[in-house]
């Protein structure tokens, strides 16, 4: 591959990357930090799986402060973006659900990556 088609191809792809980091700040419970995005896949990726997204794991998963993520979680809650649940039969084990308003994001998220993403390969091959 010559040096004008890398240029190119990388140009098409990272105006893609552009389009899709504005839809993201437009559309997803960002902050100044990646730990909002971080949460919103996590909590995105536990309720697509079926899989029980504890405090505790989401406190050790990323390499953030439990303060910081403890921070962004409150503004996820309040924003209506997920849930803080009580396990009914050990009141000790919280579990963090998503709600309606993050899947819909997360559904449009999807769309937009590969819609986007899609439409970069087509345009390099064509």
């Amino acid at each position: 591959m010559g040096k004008t088609e890398f240029s190119v191809e990388a140009s098409k792809f990272s105006q893609g990357v552009l389009e899709i980091r504005l839809w993201e700040e437009r559309n997803l419970p960002l902050s100044q930090s990646r730990i909002a995005f971080d949460l919103f896949a996590l909590v995105a990726h536990s309720s697509c799986t079926g899989t029980p997204l504890t405090l505790k794991r989401l406190f050790t998963t990323f390499n953030y402060s439990e303060r910081g993520v403890r921070y962004v979680l409150e503004q996820f809650v309040d924003g209506g973006w997920c849930e803080v649940l009580c396990d009914p039969e050990d009141r000790r084990c919280r579990f963090v659900v998503a709600t309606k308003r993050l899947m819909d994001a997360f559904a449009s998220y999807q769309e937009i990556v590969l819609t986007t993403y899609i439409t970069c390969v087509k345009s390099e091959t064509q």
